[in-house]
Parts: C-alpha cells; sequence; structure tokens
C-alpha cells in the first residue's frame, strides 16, 4: 500500500494555491540570536587565543605574560612564574581565557554558544541582567578554581580553560530549560564522568582539570536560581 498523498482534487483549483501562498515565516540569523554579552565574552576569549598563539612563535613574550596572569598553578608548579597579580588572586578568574591550544578553545566557545542563551535569558533584559550572568558566569570560574586548588595542593599543575565556568552553565541550561529535573538530567552525566576520571588519575595521570569542573558545576547546580532572583532585571508589570 503506498503512503504517498492523495493529489489535490481538480475541484478545488484553490486548494494548491492557498498552501502556495501561506507565508514563511522568516529564519532569525544565528547571531540575532545570541545575546550580546555571550558573544562577546566568545569574543575575548577568542582573541586572547589568537594573541597568544601569534605570540608563541615570535617569542613569547605576550605567551608569558598570558600564562603568567591568567593560568591557575599549584604545586612545585607555582615558581615557574613570578606571584600572579592582584597578589596571586587574578588566575582565579583570568583563567577562562587561557587554553592549551585551539581544539581546547573550540570545544569551550562551542558549549558556550550552545548553552550561554538559555542561560542568560532568564536574567531579563538590558546591563542588569547581562551583568547578572556575567557575574554568575565568573562565581562558577571561581568555584572551579577553588576546587582544583584545594585537590591539587601538593601536586604540580597548571590549569586553565573555560570549562570550569562552562560546567557551571551546562547546570544553569537545565535549570532554565526545566527546572530541577532539567538540570539533574544535564549536570548529573557531567558530574558522573568527571568523578570517573577523578578515579582514572588515581592510577595513572589524566590531563584534564576535573576537579575544576566538578567545582564550577557545583556552582551552577546550587547558585543559579538564587543568582537569577538577585541579580536579575526587574520585568515591569
Amino acid at each position: 500500500m503506498s503512503d504517498a498523498p492523495p493529489p489535490l482534487s481538480q475541484d478545488d483549483p484553490d486548494a494548491g494555491g492557498a498552501a502556495s501562498e501561506r507565508p514563511t515565516p522568516p529564519r532569525e540569523p544565528l547571531f540575532n540570536a545570541l545575546p550580546g554579552v555571550v558573544l562577546v565574552l566568545a569574543a575575548i576569549i577568542l582573541a586572547v587565543q589568537l594573541a597568544e598563539s601569534l605570540s608563541f612563535g615570535r617569542g613569547g613574550s605576550v605567551h608569558a605574560l598570558i600564562y603568567w596572569a591568567g593560568a591557575l598553578r599549584t604545586g612545585a608548579a607555582v615558581d615557574a612564574f613570578p606571584p600572579a597579580p592582584l597578589f596571586g588572586l587574578s588566575p582565579y578568574i583570568l583563567h577562562v581565557f587561557v587554553h592549551a591550544g585551539w581544539a581546547h578553545l573550540l570545544i569551550n566557545l562551542g558549549v558556550l554558544l550552545a548553552v550561554g542563551p538559555a542561560v542568560r535569558r532568564p536574567f531579563g533584559p538590558g546591563l542588569r541582567g547581562d551583568t547578572g550572568f556575567l557575574v554568575f558566569f565568573f562565581a562558577c570560574a571561581i568555584g572551579g578554581a577553588v576546587l582544583h586548588q584545594t585537590t591539587h595542593l601538593t601536586e604540580a599543575t597548571t590549569m586553565a580553560g573555560a570549562s570550569t565556568a562552562i560546567s557551571g552553565l551546562i547546570a544553569a541550561a537545565g535549570w532554565a530549560r526545566g527546572g530541577r529535573t532539567g538540570m539533574y538530567q544535564l549536570a548529573l552525566p557531567w558530574l558522573g564522568l568527571n568523578l570517573a576520571l577523578a578515579l582514572v588519575n588515581l592510577v595513572f595521570p589524566v590531563p584534564i582539570a576535573w576537579a575544576g569542573h566538578v567545582g564550577g558545576l557545583l556552582v551552577g547546580m546550587l547558585a543559579y536560581p538564587v543568582c537569577v532572583r538577585i541579580l536579575g532585571a526587574r520585568r515591569r508589570v
């Protein structure tokens, strides 16, 4: 039996015309659908990586400056550079702009652009909403950096990358799209994967900052609704 739909009846000449004249809703350009604050954040991350890559082949002064100010170091790795700016605290925030190569960067940017709009929207319109989003983003970054520092006090490591903050955005996107259930659906698989990496790391070193991911994720799981309520723009009734 054929599943093809029956042809239009010749007794109804307007049937085809009505279908063909029905207006097609215009597609919204991709970058119009992305909040400006997310695009600017992605552009800055991309620009830092470009500057670092260009400098690496030309003496490396900018490369060294970026890693000095942005990379979070633990254990014996602390002695590789002078103390970072702001009494050594700058890497807790600036590490999100430093990446270990283009593959690392592109993965993080892809996730940022994918989940960032959903996380930004509940903060409401305008500058207050943008500020609330950024405060939450960097709170996740700090949470990831603190947990990495705490779990690697005696181990020589250098941690960099926006995945601390983006891990928090993953949990927040779940909150934004499906409440607590949606958050669990997105956050728990990522949490489980990183805890598995932590167990593997006990046997042999894994060059992935699992603790940074977990720290940022926990902040996103616990703090996103509170941040939206306190930092979000008030909508006029």
